[in-house]
């Protein structure tokens, strides 16, 4: 099987440090032919840097990369402030409807994700799928699919949940975002899993980490900056990338890798990282379909 450039999505959480032209070289020479944008980063970048989104595209286009998903959107919800976070994360968070969908069009993105993250239990699931639907088909009118990413330490917990509300809505540009650390950190059901249709299963996020939180530091903190290389943690993504491969789910695939240690890394380190541990991950599990992780 030939590698597919276009199946393979560097997930900006890996590289959330680095310029954009950096990023979009590790994209390119780690053999990634999409990169995921957050409204925060490319609106930081047009104030500082004066680009505009015909720039960033021209540069990503440079670089054989797509500038493909948009990531996040919360306040598609009927609440959406979180009470575990600091105040600062904020501005991250809080895009509202019409400018986050203003920058899905300008960037001309395939996807978007929608995330929750008011605290469990002050939503119910009727509103949080109308809710979603709604958003999927304000989305479908640009032409994007709109995600929805389940995050274990807030009012969307966990796969089962996320499930029921895409399955209910009934939306055909619907999907999951499906991340490795978000799963074990919640309720992690491979036999759920194993009953998902894989073309419900959009992407895919792969991260490591030990098997429980350590003492000293909060779920968010742990999310944020903890994670490491698959590899080098306890969760098993061996097992979880053969089910998403039997289900037909290893789409949009790659590494989400937040942490504090890739924060302090050059791009050539991060390169050198993701060539020893991503291919190596995909191929225990049988799921390397060609992939190499070489720039293309």
């Amino acid at each position: 099987m030939a590698h597919d450039k276009d199946n393979y999505l560097l997930w900006q959480g890996t590289v959330r440090e680095l310029s954009l032209p950096e990023q979009l070289r590790v994209a390119r020479e780690t053999g990634f032919g999409k990169i995921s944008i957050t409204p925060l980063h490319v609106t930081k970048w047009k104030e500082a840097e004066g680009w505009s989104a015909k720039d960033m595209l021209a540069m990503a286009a440079d670089e054989g990369v797509k500038l493909a998903h948009l990531d996040p959107l919360t306040r598609w919800a009927p609440k959406w402030k979180p009470d575990n976070v600091a105040e600062e994360f904020f501005p991250f968070l809080g895009f509202s409807v019409d400018d986050f969908m203003k920058l899905a069009e300008e960037f001309q993105v395939e996807s978007m994700s929608t995330i929750c993250c008011f605290p469990a239990g002050t939503v119910n699931s009727v509103q949080l799928t109308e809710a979603f639907a709604s958003i999927c088909d304000r989305a479908a009118k640009i032409g994007v699919r709109c995600d929805l990413e389940f995050i274990p330490f807030w009012g969307l917990f966990d796969l089962n949940m996320a499930w029921a509300v895409v399955r209910d809505a009934g939306k055909d540009n619907s999907g999951i975002v499906f991340d490795y650390w978000h799963f074990m950190r919640g309720n992690p059901d491979l036999d759920l899993l194993a009953t998902i249709p894989g073309e419900k299963i959009s992407s895919v996020q792969l991260a490591d980490a030990p098997l429980t939180y350590p003492e000293d530091r909060s779920a968010p903190d742990d999310c944020l900056n903890w994670r490491v290389p698959c590899g080098e943690g306890e969760f098993p993504v061996t097992e979880i990338t053969k089910t998403l491969g039997k289900i037909g789910g290893m789409k949009n695939v790659g590494p989400e890798i937040f942490s504090s240690k890739f924060d302090a890394m050059s791009a050539d380190e991060i390169i050198a990282s993701i060539r020893d541990f991503f291919p190596r991950a995909l191929e225990q599990a049988g799921q390397l379909n060609g992939y190499s992780a070489q720039a293309v």
